[in-house]
C-alpha cells in the first residue's frame, strides 16, 4: 500500500513494457504515437507528456539494455582476472538477460537502424563500449591487439549473442538445451575467429 509520501506510479510507466512488446512485436516503423497511446491506455492527446517522440522511447529501451549490458560486463571483470573465465563469465551474463530483456535485444538487434543523429551515434558508442569489453579478454587470450578482422568478428558474436530469442523460438528446445548450445556455439565462434585453443 502506497503512503502519503509515496506517489503512484503514471500509468505511462506501469504499463510501458506493453510498448516495448509493440515495438517488437509489429516493428518500429509501423508503430504509430496513436498505437503507443493506445497501447499504454493513455489519451493520445496526452502521449507527449510522457513520451518526447517514439523515437525516444525506442532508444530508451536500446540504452537499457547496453547499460545492463555494461554493467553485467564490468562486474565479470572484477570477478575474473583469468581471461578465459572472465569470456565464459561475460558470455553467461549476456544470455541470462535473454529471458528478463529478450524483446530489447530484438529492438536493439533490428530495430537500432531507426535511430538517427545524436540517438544513433550514442547507441553505437554503447554497443562499441559493450564490444570493448568483450574484446579485452579476447585479447589477453590472444597475447594480441586483434586487428581489423577480430574487432569484426567481435561484432557478429555480439549480433549472435542478441539474436538468440529468435533463434530460442525457433529452434524449439527447451531453454536450458538451448542456452547450453549457443553458448557452446559462442565459445567455438569466438575460438575459430580469434585462432584461439
Amino acid at each position: 500500500m502506497l503512503d502519503a509520501t509515496t506517489t503512484r506510479p503514471s500509468r505511462y510507466l506501469e504499463n510501458r513494457h506493453l510498448a516495448l512488446a509493440l515495438f517488437a512485436e509489429q516493428g518500429y516503423g509501423q508503430v504509430s504515437m496513436r498505437d503507443l497511446a493506445a497501447q499504454l491506455g493513455i489519451k493520445a492527446g496526452s502521449i507527449y507528456y510522457h513520451v518526447e517522440s517514439k523515437e525516444a522511447l525506442l532508444f530508451e529501451f536500446i540504452e537499457e539494455l547496453y547499460e545492463q549490458l555494461l554493467d553485467n560486463a564490468a562486474l565479470a571483470t572484477r570477478r575474473h582476472r583469468d581471461p578465459a573465465a572472465c569470456l565464459a563469465a561475460l558470455i553467461d551474463a549476456h544470455l541470462s538477460l535473454h529471458q528478463p530483456m529478450g524483446l530489447h535485444f530484438r529492438l536493439a538487434e533490428l530495430e537500432a537502424r531507426c535511430l538517427s543523429g545524436e540517438r544513433l551515434e550514442q547507441a553505437r558508442t554503447l554497443r562499441q563500449a559493450y564490444e570493448a569489453a568483450l574484446l579485452e579478454p579476447l585479447q589477453q587470450l590472444a597475447g594480441h591487439p586483434l586487428d581489423a578482422a577480430g574487432r569484426g568478428a567481435v561484432a557478429s558474436i555480439v549480433s549472435l549473442l542478441n539474436q538468440l530469442p529468435a533463434w530460442l523460438d525457433a529452434s524449439g528446445l527447451p531453454a536450458e538445451q538451448g542456452l547450453e548450445l549457443m553458448k557452446r556455439m559462442v565459445l567455438g565462434s569466438v575460438r575459430g575467429a580469434m585462432r584461439l585453443p
